[in-house]
């Protein structure tokens, strides 16, 4: 019995979470640990997504607090979340890990309406390993350590393993182009207003 409740306990309970605050309103990126429903041999986590709104000053925040999911992974996502006056965004790692490749794991930033959570526009990171001679490759693992937001465009900042950092779906044909380093930093202009073709950084 105590161990049937410590495995709901943790279950449930949050496992990181990051804020940010514009005028008066608090939105928050979670992740949420359950069993995996597609594994049921043992207990196997899955991990949950989601932002969440709240109102922490009812004189300048007038939105309805409310709850959204945004993806699943079976790695534990890192998280990032950054809001101004032009709008609210949020990235997250996510992925799997593959016996034969190790883990797996990209990025998603998504530009969310700051009062009903929905998303406007998803994009995306990899980093592959690509052979020198432009043979087959693999995939390898990106993740997010912050978000920052300058007026007019986003930057994103965060690591990654392999010899490739493109974005996700690729615009280049494979063989992708073979990077030095492992942090990146990547530059969106215009970020809420339109789609422009990102700067990319690697060190």
């Amino acid at each position: 019995m105590v161990a049937l409740s410590g495995s709901v306990a943790r279950a449930q309970a949050p496992v990181n979470e990051v804020h940010a605050s514009w005028q008066g309103c608090d939105y928050a990126l979670k992740v949420v640990e359950v069993a995996d429903p597609e594994w049921p041999y043992y207990y196997r986590p899955l991990y949950k997504i989601s932002v969440q709104s709240a109102v922490v000053s009812p004189a300048t925040c007038t939105l309805t607090p409310g709850s959204v999911e945004l993806a699943t992974s079976k790695l534990a996502p890192q998280l990032a979340i950054a809001v101004n006056a032009e709008g609210l965004a949020v990235a997250y790692s996510f992925g799997e890990y593959i016996r034969a490749f190790g883990p797996w794991a990209r990025i998603r930033i998504h530009s969310l309406n700051p009062s009903s959570l929905a998303t406007l526009k998803v994009l995306g990171l990899q980093s592959n390993h690509v052979p020198p001679n432009g043979g087959a490759g693999m995939p390898a693992a990106a993740s997010v350590s912050g978000l920052l937001l300058y007026a007019g465009y986003l930057e994103v900042d965060g690591a990654f393993t392999g010899n490739s950092l493109t974005e996700d779906p690729a615009t280049t044909p494979w063989p992708y182009p073979i990077v030095q380093g492992s942090q990146f930093a990547v530059f969106y202009p215009n970020f809420f207003s339109q789609s422009a073709q990102p700067y990319l950084y690697t060190y």
